[in-house]
This record gives C-alpha cells, structure tokens and sequence, in this order.
C-alpha cells in the first residue's frame, strides 16, 4: 500500500472523537505516546523536529497550551488543541478536532469533587446515608437567642458505641464533621454545625430524605434550597434500606419458624404508611404488619406502629445476596447476615436427637449467632432451654 493510501486510513481513523480530562495528566501523556508510537515508532513516520529537539503541540485556546520536551511535559488548562504531526514527506497533518479537553464535571463518571468518586458509588453513599439520617438522624432547628430566628444549629446522629463504625465510615467518606462519646452512657454522636458543612449535605440528599421530612423540609428552606420529595419506592438493592437497618433495623433468629429474618419497625405515620419495599430485596416481599402500642415511657400513650418483615425461609438466601451488595456497617448486624448461607445448610439438624453430632452443630451455630456482640445473649429464652449444653 502506498504512503498516500495509508495517510488517508490514518486520517480517518483519527476522526474520532476523543474527549480527555484537564485533570488527569497521565491519560494526556498516554494520548502523547500513542501518538509518537503510532506515527514514529509503528509505521516509520518521523516527528518534524525544532532546533532545540522539541514537538510543539499548538494549542488555539483561551488560556493554554501544551509543551512536550524531550524530558519534560508542561500541562495548562484548555478547552481545544491543535497536534501537528507530519509524515517524512510532510503531507500528513491530523486535524485540530482530534482532542477536546474538558473539565471534569463534564465527563460521565466523575462527580464534581476533587475527590473524584464515581457517580454510582457516590449516590450510593449518600442514599445509605439518607437512611442512616431516617433512622436515627435529627436536624437540630433551633430559636436563635441573638436574631430570634430559627435557625439549623446541627445536623446529629446518635448511634450506640458497638456501632461506631457506622459513624466513622460517614466521616471518613465526606472528611467533615466530628464524632465525641456520650460521657455517661453508652453512646456516640456524630455532629456537623457549620454553614458550609451542613448545606454540602442537605444538597446530597435532597431528594433522598422520607421520613424525617418535616425538619429536612425546613432545613431547606433555611438555606433556599428547593425541597424535592423522594421516591417511596425503594428500587432493587438500593442502599437506602441497608441505612436503616443499620440504624433502625434488626436481624434477628426465629427458632420456632428456623429461619434468619430481617425487620423494620417504625411509628406508623403518614410517612412509614408509605414506605413501599416490595422491589428492593430480589424475588422477596415483607409482611407489613399494623399494631397498636403503648409507650414505655407513658402507658397512657397510645400509638401505632408499622412493621416490615422479610420472614419467608426462602428469602433468607436474597436477604444475603442484598446486603453482600449493600454492605451493613454496624458490625453485629453484618456478623449475623453472613451467616446465612451456612445457616442454610445445617437448619435440617434442628429436629435432630439432643446429643447427637447433628444437633451439636445446630446448637454451636445458634449461640455463635446469638453470642456476637450480645452482652445478654444467655437471656434469649429458647438457649438455655433447647440449646445450651450443661
């Protein structure tokens, strides 16, 4: 083939679009290399050389331009470039539409932070967090003493010590806000007071928050921020419902029906009333189940509660597959949905005669279950009466 031939494939072939961001340097440099090796390098071309041993690459923008020396690269923002590269026979140029630098914002996959946290895994995080917040979250709205106004003193979250971790990853995710311990019980709280903080995550999860709405619903107001209503549909293995049954939730082990289960239960309100969770956990829906109640601080209180129970035997096995993607990080919790799996395959021994290798396996599982991270765990009626060995 001739060289004129081969010029017009590599024309046309360069015609794609490339779109590279300002802010990652090395896929720049690869672009540089792929050139130099494609057309030096690959098929015997040769780069137009200065005097000084320098490739220009002009560049026609605003305020940039890149410089590619024999050791060095001098990278400025910019918006166009224009790469000259010439054959032996000067009659190949690649057109100055081959790259289009942009910034990041406009590049799918990365957020707007520095950070640069893929979009999916940055919602992921904030829809977790948007259920941690339902479940034992409080927007602090107070009077101002000074102005008499109401204003967003604090954002909270009050978990208990054994799950501090949960608190932890929150701070360690978003680099903002401090976590103090309870003096006189056995709590942590997790606190953002500043302006700046506390409006960096009311954006994140507008649009997420469905059950602490009344005080969300004011906190934006009192930052100008637009309230958006969330979807009370939770999608398939959306983490917002991993959130709370880390805060709110529980796993427990029902004997009688020998199977592990995992529960809500919340105030019944117009919001609780709404929640719909049919599509979350694959193949499996909850029993949702009205009561009646009375407070254990008032018995003169009545109220009514909503509860959502994943409790079927043949959910067990989507309950795990659910938070294996939506990892729990109230470590007893996850301790106990691990567990599953193993527990799926020795719960035939149940029924087994009590001595027997059978039922020792069955009854070493259940307290292992039951003892992790449980300080009462002896106080659970049916293990000392069917289980625990004398």
């Amino acid at each position: 083939m001739g060289l004129n031939n081969l010029s017009s494939k590599v024309g046309t072939y360069l015609e794609n679009y490339l779109a590279t961001d300002y802010m990652l340097e090395t896929i720049s440099f690869v672009y540089c290399l792929l050139f130099i090796n494609t057309f030096y390098l690959g098929v015997s071309y040769k780069l137009d050389v200065s005097k000084n041993k320098c490739l220009l690459l002009r560049i026609f923008s605003k305020a940039t331009h890149f410089v590619l020396c024999t050791a060095t690269l001098t990278k400025v923002r910019s918006t166009n470039a224009h790469i000259l590269l010439n054959s032996q026979n000067n009659n190949t140029t690649i057109s100055s539409k081959l790259m289009d630098i942009q910034s990041a914002e406009n590049c799918k996959g990365f957020s707007e932070t520095a950070r640069q946290i893929p979009e999916k895994e940055d919602y992921k995080f904030w829809s977790w967090f948007a259920g941690v917040i339902d479940g034992d979250g409080n927007f602090d709205i107070r009077i101002d003493p000074i102005s008499k106004k109401r204003v967003l003193k604090q954002i909270r979250i009050k978990l208990h010590n054994r799950d501090v971790r949960i608190l932890r990853r929150i701070q360690d995710y978003i680099h903002m806000g401090r976590i103090r311990a309870d003096k006189n019980k056995p709590y942590s709280i997790y606190t953002v007071s500043t302006k700046e903080t506390m409006l960096y995550i009311i954006k994140n999860i507008n649009g997420l928050i469905r059950l602490k709405v009344p005080s969300f619903k004011e906190a934006c107001i009192l930052y100008n921020i637009n309230y958006k209503e969330a979807n009370y549909n939770i999608e398939l293995y959306d983490s917002y419902f991993a959130g709370l049954i880390d805060t709110d939730g529980s796993i427990v082990f029902n004997y009688t029906g020998n199977r592990i289960e995992c529960n809500l239960e919340f105030q019944y309100n117009e919001y609780t009333s709404k929640l719909n969770f049919d599509n979350t956990i694959l193949n499996s829906k909850p029993t949702i189940l009205i009561r009646n109640k009375s407070s254990k601080l008032n018995d003169l209180k009545n109220f009514s509660s909503i509860t959502f129970k994943f409790q079927n035997v043949n959910n067990m096995l989507f309950i795990y597959d659910y938070f294996l993607k939506n990892r729990l990080y109230s470590d007893m919790k996850f301790y106990r949905v691990t567990k599953i799996k193993s527990f799926i395959e020795i719960r035939k021994y149940q029924k087994s005669i009590k001595g027997s290798i059978e039922h020792k396996i069955y009854s070493d599982f259940v307290i292992d279950w039951i003892k992790y991270e449980n300080p009462l765990w002896y106080k659970v009626p049916f293990v000392e009466k069917y289980l625990l060995y004398k």
